[in-house]
């Protein structure tokens, strides 16, 4: 997937996409081996929402596959694509680092609005039935910050802070309304 935001703590460096057809060959390879799950995440899939919204469909439809996850900076996510694709989805995450927007300009996750962004696409998970998760990843800018309160009024099903404790992942939440 293609980057999107400079974000130097992202595993993303690279661009390459395949066409439709080639794309829905590998993954129907993928599932005759035993793929029963996939995420889609790396850049910012959002870039190529059309192709996105075209695997979902496929890879529950046509592969019936168990999970179909996105991980997305939320920046290019519509309503219009929830309400086309969102039936597709099982779990949506956004990596929000920062409740406060000079912090995530300085990650290089923001232009501003990236918080009112998370909170719309929260509530777009909740009207479309998707299961919302958020990832923070703690770097020198955000250590500190106290976004507890935050979290807990959008209420994602699960949390994530990647490498907190020097354990892989740190589960704080696991909440299903």
């Amino acid at each position: 997937m293609e980057v999107h935001f400079v974000n130097t703590d992202c595993f993303a460096k690279t661009s390459f996409k395949l066409d439709i057809e080639e794309a829905k060959r590998g993954l129907t390879l993928l599932h005759a081996a035993g793929m029963k799950k996939i995420n889609f995440a790396g850049g910012e899939p959002f870039l190529y929402e059309k192709f996105l919204g075209e695997l979902c469909q496929f890879c529950k439809t046509t592969l019936k596959l168990e999970s179909l996850s996105i991980v997305s900076n939320g920046t290019k996510v519509t309503e219009r694509w929830f309400l086309k694709y969102g039936q597709y989805v099982d779990i949506f995450a956004v990596s929000c680092d920062s409740f406060d927007e000079v912090t995530n300009i300085r990650i290089g996750r923001g232009d501003g609005y990236n918080v009112k962004r998370l909170k719309q696409i929260a509530q777009w998970c909740k009207d479309y039935n998707v299961m919302f998760k958020m990832n923070t990843v703690v770097c020198r800018y955000n250590f500190d910050e106290d976004m507890v309160s935050q979290i807990l009024k959008i209420a994602p099903f699960l949390y994530l802070q990647p490498g907190v404790l020097s354990l892989p992942y740190l589960v704080l939440f696991n909440y299903r309304p």
